[in-house]
């Protein structure tokens, strides 16, 4: 039996301050540039579009994949690649995404739209999210031939919005992507 999925943009949520609410946490890892490419794996950042910056970061790379509601998608996609060199692969499902820093860059920290879904939950939820990277290159887990076992909590009080109070204090596993999108700075 097929789970309904309903694909959330939270409008009223500002990027910007998602952070600051969606965890409560003292440092926000948005601005932080102390805080590594694989920190922050599975931080719930709210709006399925990526924030303005990651870990101090602002240039940015980002290959999109549409999430078609019928199931798994044909190849195609598109990206932007100033800094970042991307692979996708498909493959008996969803696509599985790898990236590369394009020589005398390094990366500053990842950010994926993901699908999310929990058994407590009757819907599935399209989220922005932290993923980790190494400094120089990273994958979804399934892109090594392995299971994505990142798992995301929505902190209660996390979303702030009419109608999604089923989603706040439940931790989600990942589905499949949207979008990836590798933050970078110079290599000094």
């Amino acid at each position: 039996m097929r789970r309904p999925t309903l694909l959330v943009t939270l409008l009223t949520l500002a990027a910007a301050a998602a952070p600051a609410l969606a965890a409560g946490v003292r440092t926000n890892p948005e601005n932080d540039r102390r805080r590594g490419p694989a920190m922050d794996a599975g931080y719930f950042l709210g709006s399925p579009t990526p924030t303005y910056q990651w870990h101090g970061c602002t240039k940015v790379d980002t290959h999109y994949w549409p999430i078609p509601l019928a199931g798994p998608s044909s190849p195609s996609g598109k990206s932007t690649s100033r800094y970042v060199r991307f692979t996708v692969k498909v493959g008996g499902g969803f696509p599985r995404f790898a990236w590369k820093a394009k020589p005398g860059w390094r990366i500053c920290g990842v950010q994926a739209a993901a699908q999310l879904r929990s058994r407590s939950v009757r819907a599935d939820l399209l989220a922005e999210i932290g993923y980790p990277s190494g400094p120089t290159q990273g994958s979804t887990s399934a892109a090594s031939g392995g299971t994505e076992t990142l798992s995301v909590t929505i902190p209660k009080r996390g979303i702030r919005a009419r109608g999604f109070e089923q989603f706040e204090g439940q931790t989600f596993s990942i589905v499949a992507f949207q979008s990836v999108s590798v933050f970078v700075k110079p290599k000094r």
